[in-house]
């Protein structure tokens, strides 16, 4: 059975820390990881409604929503595919920072349970082979609240280092972000539980 994807775009516009310190132009940050999450979302959501495919965004406002909001608007809309004998995955995205500017790169799936580690080995795999423009590293196990305390099985994209000038490059690329939009809702669509 194919599961309904419930997926959101972690952090508000004006979040702190959440930007790419140190690359300015014109005296402005050059991404904030609200805009290229939000991008990805609204992508990733245009192209399940396109395809008449079920889905549910459960963050779009570019004000922070707190973790706990976020956790309890998944394990709503699970609980009730549930009910409805439904299954249901939960993708959160993200843009990294690291505290030595261009000292980290590439992308990695996060993964709690061992359906999340599943589903972070599939879109790993399927990005990596479908020509995803950044380097991935292996999956990783984290206790990340996201994933914790979701009810579906959860997967963390962190897509790529805001704070490596080459990973930048990317991020900021209208065209990185609808191929990546256009992969995780693929390998999602390629994935069965």
């Amino acid at each position: 059975m194919k599961p309904i994807a419930i997926f959101g775009t972690g952090h508000g516009f004006n979040t702190p820390g959440k930007r790419s310190d140190g690359f300015m132009e014109n005296g402005k940050v050059v991404l904030k990881e609200n805009s290229v999450n939000e991008a990805v979302g609204n992508k990733l959501s245009f192209l399940y409604w396109f395809n008449k495919v079920d889905s549910y965004f459960i963050t779009n406002e570019w004000h922070d929503v707190p973790l706990y909001e976020r956790v309890k608007r998944e394990r709503r809309i699970a609980k009730e595919l549930k009910r409805l004998g439904q299954k249901s995955v939960f993708l959160s995205i993200h843009a990294d920072a690291f505290h030595v500017k261009n000292a980290a790169t590439g992308g990695r799936f996060f993964y709690k349970s061992e359906g999340g580690r599943k589903i972070a080995e599939h879109l790993t795999y399927y990005l990596e082979n479908n020509g995803y423009d950044l380097n991935l590293r292996r999956p990783k196990q984290a206790n990340f609240k996201m994933l914790r305390d979701t009810s579906s099985p959860a997967v963390l994209f962190e897509m790529g280092f805001m704070t490596t000038k080459s990973d930048l490059e990317k991020l900021v690329s209208d065209e990185f972000r609808n191929k990546t939009a256009l992969l995780l809702f693929e390998g999602l669509q390629k994935l069965d539980l």
